[in-house]
């Protein structure tokens, strides 16, 4: 078939055509000296004696027919394919709205296949941009870790790296306008983990993850273009960045280009210092967030398991007051990839499986609509088999009709793909891991070129058939039976709309499912009031020392006085961690009227610092006791709040009030009132145990300060805010000014990217099976205008035709729906784990879009019907 691509359109082998041509030879000059008056068998040995060697001669002849008769069946049959190519236009061109519909129904399926999968090869197939990303894996990923823990993890042989990562806030400054940098401190380890080497500069030693040598940072590479205009000269230079312990590092290295750490993207590196005669029990430094470790050559994943979890085993038994038996048991390793992409892997292979329903969907319209023109074109199919066009030749014909169309919708469904990622650039980076890494690559590319010529395949093979064995004589002669198609084409026709039918009300009622799921979430009351608040986030440095402390407190007290003056601001409060954004404190305490738990293990519960006014601005309610007050300073009796799930938990019908609670490591404080439960992390998650301490007893380098406004309009306030916040001190980075209602629906960006594109595909799916239904029905009607004439010429009331053209219409339509609703709801549980609060098989979800799809099909079918209704049967007849 490479070769000789000619004998694919061939009814004769070329050997059997030579040996034809030499017998016809042959058997003519014995016919010759036959007729002179030699008998048969003496003429058959003169021809033989004078034709010569007939098997040399039948061996050249096959030589010649494959280097040169084989080259001219080769350039023939591209000359005809050529040809067909031409032609296939021309008869496009000739029938624009056929061809435009064919062509837009395919750059939709095909351009929402090549989007979607251009997300999933983004986030879930293309490997870390690292080298061996697949030796990568993440320890322990549960965990919580310090750096004396890590270090106990290099005892893993399996493990041949390890590195820790901590992601922490920077403040830069001295560098032109001050700026809040997100950086990431690491082990030394981290360079070898990730097999990458700055650039610019080294990398850090092993000394310098020690407090004493730890002042060095190494610059990202996009942050050393953007504020050093790529001076290599920074190397070597001492820089004033506060945060992480020191307040002026030594610049020893630039990253490479394009290099970040898993996760979110980092503009500088800095050591991970401890001191190294730390245990894990002596070491504070809880707030490692990630151990990710190389594999030695030749180990697997389920070695480094056991290992890790061997390890576990080793740490509960040293220190039983730190470690819980569960802690133990979700001791794991996993592939670092699985763990970047999280519980977003199934999501995203049930959005392709749904986008590829809607290109089988696309496909079924495009071949119901090549099956009408194939009936419609009967006659002159049959008129061309009868000339001599073999069964061969027409089916290759229509292909190729369908190759010319997928190729365009194709190309044109590229560039809707295109087109559409950027348009959801922004919320695909903040609903997915990898967001960023999403683009039409060339695997993308290689998928879309797959899709196209299989789409011809799916909608153009079948209708290719069907007129290829359209019956020659009964056509030429026949006229009714011209535009019909015959019976068997029908039955075809409404099994296509059937199909159609019954794949968009599975993904209708999946969409329905994800929407109705989506307002549950969203409506969901997170335990405060976002409306009309603004939340700025002030990053100020300076909180290492009890005077810093000090003086930053009256620092963000003058701030939010000045706020609070501000015309148009009904209240001012400010916290450290703005409720679901993602950041958390935790800290282990022991509670009055209870006891360590066995093995000396603490209880951990979350923890907060506020300002007076904080609860009245986000309006969480008081329920007993008092707020902070501006008399709870550093030398005031340490106070603080609990939240009522808090309060419920350890003192269950007593007054928390004038309660105890010491923090690890730190004073007690007396439990001066109880607030209303908050949602810390997603609107999804049940509220947790907090507890809040005023902001002059327990520092925060930078806080978020939410301003309540009197009127709506709270965002236009921004640009008067930052000013009067730089009127206090004019070097202080502002990071993030957003009004809080946007923090809401930031947090729910997941869900919402799911609900709407499978709203999308939903929307897509029903608009395809309603012109599907549309084009049957009409084509249906049309061919049996004849019938409708007679019909109404007899006397029959118009609203009968319309009423037999509806029935005749909405069987298939009805079919489609049952078969639906049994895959929608065997499809509900793929989608379970996307769903909250609602059942995969809600009932009302199903009956809306059963009502939906079956008053779009009638309105789809009432059209042709009603056009059928108003036909004159004189002209109907007369044409006939």
């Amino acid at each position: 078939m490479r070769r000789r691509p000619g004998r694919l359109f061939s009814s004769r082998p070329p050997d059997q055509e030579i040996d034809d041509e030499l017998r016809f030879h042959i058997e003519g000059a014995v016919e010759e000296l036959v007729a002179g008056g030699l008998d048969d068998d003496a003429a058959r040995r003169q021809v033989l004696e004078e034709f010569g060697d007939v098997a040399r001669i039948r061996d050249e002849c096959r030589r010649i027919g494959v280097e040169g008769g084989g080259k001219e069946r080769r350039e023939e049959v591209m000359g005809s394919i050529a040809r067909d190519i031409r032609v296939a236009f021309r008869r496009l061109r000739r029938q624009p709205a056929f061809a435009g519909a064919a062509v837009l129904t395919l750059m939709l399926g095909i351009g929402a296949s090549v989007a979607m999968f251009s997300v999933v090869d983004g986030v879930v197939l293309r490997p870390l941009p690292y080298p061996e990303p697949q030796r990568l894996v993440s320890v322990w990923p549960a965990a919580n870790f310090n750096i004396a823990m890590v270090d106990r993890f290099r005892d893993a042989p399996s493990l041949g790296s390890v590195t820790g990562l901590s992601r922490w806030a920077f403040t830069l400054t001295g560098e032109g306008e001050p700026e809040r940098v997100d950086g990431i401190a690491v082990d030394p380890a981290y360079f070898d983990v990730f097999g990458v080497r700055p650039a610019h500069g080294r990398a850090f030693s092993v000394e310098e993850r020690t407090y004493d040598r730890a002042a060095v940072v190494v610059l990202g590479w996009d942050f050393w273009q953007r504020r050093f205009g790529a001076d290599p000269d920074v190397v070597g230079r001492r820089i004033v960045l506060d945060g992480h312990k020191e307040k002026a590092r030594l610049v020893i290295g630039v990253m490479p280009a394009g290099h970040q750490p898993p996760g979110r993207p980092a503009d500088l590196w800095v050591p991970l210092a401890t001191d190294p005669a730390y245990t894990v029990a002596q070491d504070s430094s809880w707030y490692v967030n990630d151990v990710v470790a190389r594999l030695v050559p030749g180990a697997t994943l389920e070695q480094a398991r056991t290992e890790v979890r061997e390890l576990a085993r080793r740490l509960r038994a040293d220190f039983p007051g730190r470690f819980t038996e569960e802690h133990v048991l979700g001791a794991d390793a996993t592939g670092l990839l699985d763990d970047v992409v999280g519980d977003v892997r199934q999501g995203l292979w049930v959005m392709l499986g749904a986008v590829g329903l809607v290109l089988v969907i696309a496909c079924a319209n495009v071949a119901n609509l090549l099956l009408a023109r194939t009936a419609e074109q009967g006659r002159d199919l049959a008129l061309r088999a009868a000339l001599g066009a073999s069964r061969g030749r027409l089916v290759r014909q229509a292909l190729l009709e369908s190759l010319v169309l997928a190729v365009i919708g194709g190309a044109l469904g590229i560039c809707l793909a295109w087109w559409s990622l950027g348009v959801l650039e922004s919320g695909v980076q903040l609903a997915l891991p990898r967001g960023a890494e999403i683009r039409l690559s060339l695997p993308v590319l290689a998928f879309a070129v797959t899709v196209t010529l299989a789409s011809v395949f799916a909608f153009g093979l079948l209708p290719a058939l069907t007129g290829a064995r359209r019956e020659v004589a009964g056509e030429l002669k026949s006229g009714a039976r011209r535009r019909s198609g015959g019976p068997g084409q029908h039955r075809l026709r409404r099994v296509l709309v059937a199909s159609e039918v019954a794949l968009a009300v599975v993904l209708a009622a999946g969409a329905g499912l994800l929407l109705r799921s989506f307002g549950q979430l969203y409506g969901t009351d997170p335990g405060f009031r976002s409306d009309r608040v603004l939340a700025i986030e002030i990053a100020r440095p300076g909180a290492e020392f009890a005077a810093e402390r000090a003086e930053l407190a009256d620092y963000y007290r003058d701030v939010q006085d000045r706020l609070a003056a501000v015309p148009g601001i009904a209240s001012v409060g400010a916290i450290h961690l703005l409720p679901l954004t993602g950041g958390n404190w935790s800290f282990p305490y022991l509670a009055e009227g209870h006891e360590p738990g066995p093995d000396g293990n603490l209880e951990s519960a979350n923890f907060r610092i506020v300002t007076p006014g904080y609860f009245r601005t986000l309006g969480i309610p008081l329920l007993q006791g008092r707020d902070v007050a501006e008399a709870d300073g550093s030398d005031a009796p340490g106070v603080g709040l609990v939240n009522q799930a808090m309060a419920e938990e350890l003192w269950p019908g007593e007054d928390p009030v004038g309660k105890e609670i010491l923090l690890f490591g730190n004073q007690p404080f007396t439990v001066v009132g109880v607030v209303g439960n908050v949602r810390q992390f997603t609107l999804d998650r049940e509220p947790l145990a907090e507890m809040y301490r005023p902001l002059k007893q327990f520092s925060a380098g930078s806080l978020y300060m939410l301003v309540r406004g009197q009127t709506g309009d709270v965002a236009s306030l921004g640009p008067r805010l930052r000013e009067v916040i730089w009127e206090v001190d004019p070097d202080v980075p502002i990071p993030f000014v957003g009004t809080v209602d946007t923090v809401v629906a930031d947090s729910v960006a997941r869900a919402r990217f799911f609900a709407a594109v499978l709203a999308g595909f939903g929307l897509l799916a029903l608009a395809l099976g309603a012109v599907g239904v549309y084009g049957v029905t009409s084509f249906t009607v049309a061919s049996r205008l004849p019938e409708y004439g007679v019909r109404i010429a007899l006397g029959a009331a118009p609203e009968s035709v319309v009423r037999k053209a509806v029935t005749t219409g909405l069987s298939p339509v009805l079919w489609g729906v049952v078969a639906g609703l049994a895959g929608a709801i065997l499809a509900g549980r793929l989608l379970s784990s996307l769903l909250y609060e609602i059942s995969p098989t809600d009932p009302l979800t199903l009956a809306a879009v059963t009502a939906v799809l079956c008053s779009v099909a009638v309105a789809a079918i009432l059209v042709p019907a009603r056009r059928a209704s108003r036909v004159d049967p004189v002209d109907v007849l007369r044409a006939e």
